[in-house]
């Protein structure tokens, strides 16, 4: 329990943000259609000119609109849920540049700010809302959406509704209680949002948004019978391929201008850094070249640990190394997480505690971290288990 909280007490300190992770496919386009879409998310956002807390998920109206105007002017096509079904069943077809624009949790920015630009530019979106939040709008410090408001958007015909969980968006004991509910639980959380739906007049929910884009445990087999669509925070592009219940998002960031929104759109055309390692081999291929290292991968108990320094570099990743307390920081832009020698715990986000199967180690000097670290962050991490080797991209 000490270490448990010393962690979480180093974790605030490093306000580490929503994760990201990277997709290594390039995608051939058909002239004219989509081969994939963009999927991209949003929480609250502020007026300019108003003190806005350091938080990933509060965006500027000014950011929110030049974006928007960047999708109108360049052309791209805003995906509405049924249209993203369709095209995950082979049944529809896109335009080439297609977008799906969400926001979790319902806030009232949804509908002062972010509805009148969506609005002006004709474009679709999907808000996620909390069941509890629908019921008691101002229980937090930001109001969320009222009754009028959500019903307005409905009858406008471009916002749509799905479900954030009825009141299982929090943390217990540094973990995402929808995580650790029962399947009895969150077959009533469900029942309840659909519900509220109900009782609100609106059509029953479509998708869910898992809270944080956690989906462990029961969370997915139970949200397949009540939902056709779930979206996690993993970064990536949706394709034809893409599993309709683990769907990706990219969380746009404060401070993302048109420049980086543009690299964000764009980046899914494009490999993405990447490295391969192979269990017991002193080389490891990094996109077009071949790394030697110092001491090569291995397994234990079945867990697969690499050279942390070699993947951090192919991943753009930086990182700092505390000696005296044999703690590791990896960065990311804002992006965080901390681990410690010797412990299987990983501290990310907003101080959530993972546990990663397998204890960091130093071998010869090279730090050997657990794979499912960079899973952790985001990133895909693909097994082969014929060849023993370990692709991070």
């Amino acid at each position: 329990m000490v270490k448990c909280r010393k962690y979480l007490a180093v974790a605030i300190l490093l306000l580490i943000t929503i994760n990201f992770a990277a997709s290594s496919k390039a995608y051939s386009e058909e002239p004219g259609k989509a081969q994939f879409i963009v999927p991209l998310l949003y929480h609250h956002i502020v007026p300019d000119g108003i003190p806005s807390p350091k938080n990933p998920a509060v965006i500027s109206l000014s950011e929110f609109e030049a974006q928007m105007k960047f999708l109108y002017e360049n052309g791209y096509y805003t995906v509405s849920l049924k249209e993203l079904e369709d095209f995950l069943s082979g049944s529809g077809n896109l335009p080439r540049k297609a977008v799906l624009i969400t926001f979790d949790d319902g806030y009232e920015s949804n509908y002062s700010l972010a509805f009148p630009v969506l609005r002006k530019y004709g474009f679709k979106a999907v808000i996620f809302l909390i069941g509890k939040d629908m019921l008691e709008r101002d229980s937090g410090n930001i109001p969320h959406l009222s009754d009028i408001q959500i019903t307005q958007m409905a009858e406008s015909g471009l916002i749509e509704f799905g479900s954030h969980t009825f009141d299982a968006h929090y943390y217990l004991d540094g973990r995402p209680v929808a995580t650790a509910m029962s399947e009895e639980e969150l077959k009533r959380d469900f029942e309840r949002i659909k519900a509220t739906f109900e009782a609100k007049g609106l059509p029953l929910p479509f998708a869910i948004s898992y809270p944080y884009g956690k989906y462990e445990g029961k969370v997915l087999s139970v949200a397949k019978r009540f939902y056709e669509l779930g979206f996690t925070t993993e970064r990536g592009v949706i394709n034809k391929d893409s599993n309709r219940y683990k769907l990706c998002r990219n969380v746009v960031l404060p401070g993302t201008d048109v420049e980086k929104f543009r690299k964000l759109l764009n980046a899914w055309e494009y490999n993405s850094p990447g490295v391969i390692f192979k269990i017991g081999s002193k080389t490891a291929q990094v996109k077009d070249r071949i790394a030697n290292l110092a001491a090569p991968p291995i397994l234990v108990n079945g867990r697969a640990l690499v050279p942390v320094r070699i993947a951090g570099e192919a991943l753009g990743l930086e990182l700092k190394w505390d000696s005296e307390d044999n703690v590791l920081v990896l960065s990311r832009e804002s992006e965080k997480v901390l681990i410690k020698l010797n412990s299987p715990y990983a501290v990310k986000s907003y101080g959530e505690m993972v546990n990663m199967g397998a204890k960091p180690v130093l071998k010869g000097g090279v730090l050997l971290v657990p794979v499912n670290l960079f899973r952790e962050l985001s990133f895909n991490v693909k097994w082969d288990s014929k060849a023993n080797t370990i692709e991070i991209f």
